[in-house]
């Protein structure tokens, strides 16, 4: 059953470990979020034995609050407190957005902050008065054990780009009317920091200029995708005066990823309007689930049509068997991990459900004629990759 604390920790959608004292060495209870378990032991050893609330300071911003009674050691964090007060620089609005998707953390203004500590400290019997809680915030304990994630998040002031990898990430993910890859590679390049500032204006006026490039460069793999020169250029007006029209950087954030969906969904609409409705079914749900391995025999009961029927309708309509279709989508998904994560070759042939790490490389080769350890290292060979070349869809 879950304990009071753990229930309300779980509500508030943010890192946290419980940790109990009654041995020699600290143990786990509880931990979600995913900071290393490591990293908060080493920020356990920095606070002090006696019960009390403290607070760990590991930028000006990002805190973690710990709650330390005769049993227990709750550290709740970390979070990012949204003072305006803080804001010294014109990218440390930026720095906040990026660390709360890097960390999945919530971003809290301090008087939040405040509630949900006294609301805790009485929830596990924790005498905290508002005395101690301002005494906390104005002596925090310094923390460095973020500080190699904390690195990793800031701007690159070194001219307009996006990141080549994400770039051609985006455009592929479009081009595939793929609106999950959109959300996946659009976050990692969030947390990335690699954007380009464009602007020493203000930190809204550089991410809304991010965003018109980002945009533009998307867009021209929606025309390559079957989208008409007139409706693309109409679509980029368009899109453009979204963008302007966004008055504070979340929501400039959230337009971006919209317009980006929104690309996916008219090129997905292109490629099903030439499908029929059984075939596009058995087309869509492997293109979207290509690590699951439903038989031909499987959609063939829940369409409630003969196997060789849909075998042959579907290698007529589409230009492969639905055997060549399911590996051709796991390469393209290999293609999509491979140029936005961070996951090996082995995790990468787990997550989609290849024999082996030597299956995956077998067969990548064979599609897209070089490995995928060279496809990683050198992402420019990946240039020309598209699904479709493989495919007799017309998009006209």
């Amino acid at each position: 059953m879950v304990s009071l604390d753990q229930a309300y920790i779980q509500s508030l959608n943010v890192p946290a470990i419980k940790f109990s004292l009654s041995h020699n060495k600290p143990t786990v209870q509880f931990k979600c979020g995913n900071i290393l378990t490591r990293r908060y032991y080493a920020m356990l050893q920095r606070l002090p034995t006696k019960a009390g609330f403290y607070i760990l300071r590991h930028t000006e911003t990002l805190l973690t609050f710990c709650f330390i009674t005769q049993e227990t050691a709750f550290l709740i964090g970390p979070e990012l407190i949204n003072s305006r007060s803080n804001r010294k620089s014109q990218n440390l609005g930026s720095m906040i957005v990026y660390l709360s998707h890097k960390l999945q953390t919530p971003i809290l203004e301090k008087d939040q902050c405040y509630h949900q500590v006294t609301f805790f400290s009485q929830l596990i019997g924790l005498s905290n008065s508002a005395a101690s809680i301002d005494q906390a915030f104005q002596n925090p304990i310094t923390s460095n054990e973020l500080n190699n994630i904390i690195m990793s998040v800031q701007f690159n002031n070194q001219g307009a780009h996006i990141s080549y990898k994400y770039e051609q990430a985006l455009k592929t993910a479009v081009m595939m009317g793929d609106s999950i890859a959109i959300h996946s590679a659009f976050h990692h390049l969030l947390s990335s920091g690699r954007i380009g500032v464009l602007s020493n204006e203000s930190t809204l006026r550089a991410i809304k200029n991010w965003g018109i490039i980002c945009v533009s460069v998307t867009l021209r793999a929606a025309i390559n995708a079957g989208i008409d020169y007139e409706q693309a250029y109409t679509l980029n007006d368009q899109y453009v005066i979204e963008i302007e029209e966004a008055p504070v950087f979340d929501d400039v954030m959230k337009k971006i990823e919209k317009i980006l969906i929104d690309m996916a969904s008219r090129v997905q609409s292109l490629k099903n309007v030439h499908l029929s409705k059984n075939i596009r079914h058995i087309y869509q749900t492997i293109l979207d689930t290509p690590e699951e391995t439903p038989s031909i025999q499987q959609y063939s009961h829940q369409l409630k049509l003969s196997q060789n029927y849909l075998s042959s309708q579907f290698k007529q309509e589409v230009g492969i068997t639905i055997t060549e279709f399911k590996m051709l989508s796991k390469i393209n998904r290999a293609i999509q991990l491979i140029s936005i994560t961070d996951l090996s070759m082995a995790e990468i042939a787990a997550e989609l459900n290849f024999a082996d790490q030597a299956h995956l490389s077998r067969q990548f080769k064979a599609f897209v004629g070089v490995t995928p350890s060279a496809a990683r290292k050198h992402p420019h060979y990946l240039e020309r990759w598209n699904i479709y070349h493989f495919l007799k869809i017309n998009v006209g």
